[in-house]
């Protein structure tokens, strides 16, 4: 109880003009009445957007350019397990000083989310408390849900409604049948050309549904010879496949061009048998030809990365110490643009004084 009152009180300092959802007077009035926000629901307005199957139309993504001579900067962070009121909003404070440091020593183009960014019984405080804080930055941001989001008092869609509020925020809703907070970036070159389409996809609790599939596949087709990048929380059964094949003994194959570290399950989908479960979302990456990068959070002490069949597979670091944590993990990921596409992806981890690259691997320009 105490936590949430310090830590909703803290959070005055990222206030800004846009939203002060983190006043002293709201802070209080959460302490004095936190049975009945427990015990209240939060619905967001559904979305009416739609997709029937159509082409798709790159020109209505969120666009950036890229600058002559220098590389797009995505910062990437993931599963800050930001709550309300139980022990995670104690460690809030450690998160959001890693966010902070991280976005002062990348001065990132664009920030990404890839998922649980809040968790618990009670996240209405929290989703604003987050919100204000990336808005604090001035800088775009892109978050997608994990299997964590939704198990409080704020359904999805009011999580979105929070979020979408805010100026730098690109969330979309998309089609309510593929889920929530799937949509679009693409990424120009000065010249007007396309470099790269980011798709931000709902992996729900598992993975993406058939309706999902075939709109990467649309997009893919629209994204014509630019590479395409998919973000998202839970990853993909060929993690597990990947890893099978590309460790042995000594350690990694040098043709699956791998790094970093395996500390826990891969917690993919699986069947009643632990195996992993594929429903052929891969077969549709792979046979795109210019999906080269897929890029999730969920585990927190896993950060490896893994040329699978001509598919970059990568878990971005995590950030803070909220739902399980290992020495040496807390930060975010740096994902860099250059001519043509994805060219390096770079963990960042916060050690007690400064921050620190992990490693560096560049993927080709």
């Amino acid at each position: 109880m105490l936590m949430s009152l310090i830590l909703s009180v803290g959070s005055t300092a990222y206030s800004n003009e846009y939203a002060k959802q983190t006043s002293l007077k709201e802070a209080i009035n959460a302490f004095l009445h936190m049975n009945e926000i427990k015990n209240s629901k939060y619905i967001g307005e559904k979305s009416k957007e739609a997709w029937n199957g159509e082409a798709i139309d790159l020109g209505s993504f969120a666009t950036f350019t890229k600058k002559n001579g220098r590389d797009f900067v995505i910062l990437n962070i993931t599963d800050p397990h930001f709550a309300d009121y139980d022990y995670r909003a104690f460690f809030a404070f450690q998160g959001t000083a890693t966010i902070k440091k991280l976005v002062e020593a990348v001065k990132p183009d664009l920030i990404t989310v890839t998922g649980d960014i809040v968790c618990s019984d009670s996240t209405v405080y929290s989703i604003k408390r987050f919100t204000d804080l990336m808005e604090s930055f001035g800088i775009p941001w892109a978050p997608v849900f994990g299997n964590h989001d939704d198990e409080g008092n704020c359904d999805p869609n009011y999580l979105c409604d929070i979020m979408m509020k805010s100026p730098n925020c690109i969330l979309k809703k998309g089609d309510p049948e593929m889920g929530f907070g799937n949509y679009g970036i693409r990424i120009l070159n000065e010249d007007g050309s396309l470099n790269e389409v980011m798709i931000m996809l709902d992996s729900h609790h598992s993975q993406a549904n058939e309706k999902q599939q075939n709109w990467v596949r649309e997009i893919a087709k629209a994204a014509g010879n630019a590479d395409v990048s998919l973000f998202f929380h839970v990853p993909l059964p060929e993690y597990q496949l990947a890893y099978d094949e590309a460790k042995d003994g000594k350690g990694w194959k040098a043709e699956y061009k791998a790094y970093g570290n395996k500390y826990e399950e891969i917690c993919c989908e699986r069947d009643e048998n632990g195996k992993p479960m594929q429903r052929g979302f891969f077969e549709i990456i792979k046979n795109a030809g210019n999906i080269k990068n897929v890029i999730c959070g969920h585990e927190h002490m896993n950060d490896f990365s893994i040329l699978y069949k001509g598919v970059r597979l990568t878990y971005t670091m995590k950030l803070g110490k909220g739902s399980g944590f290992q020495p040496g993990f807390d930060g975010g990921t740096v994902i860099t643009i250059g001519n043509k596409g994805i060219n390096c992806i770079n963990h960042k981890v916060r050690s007690l004084f400064s921050l620190k690259d992990e490693v560096i691997i560049n993927v080709g320009d």
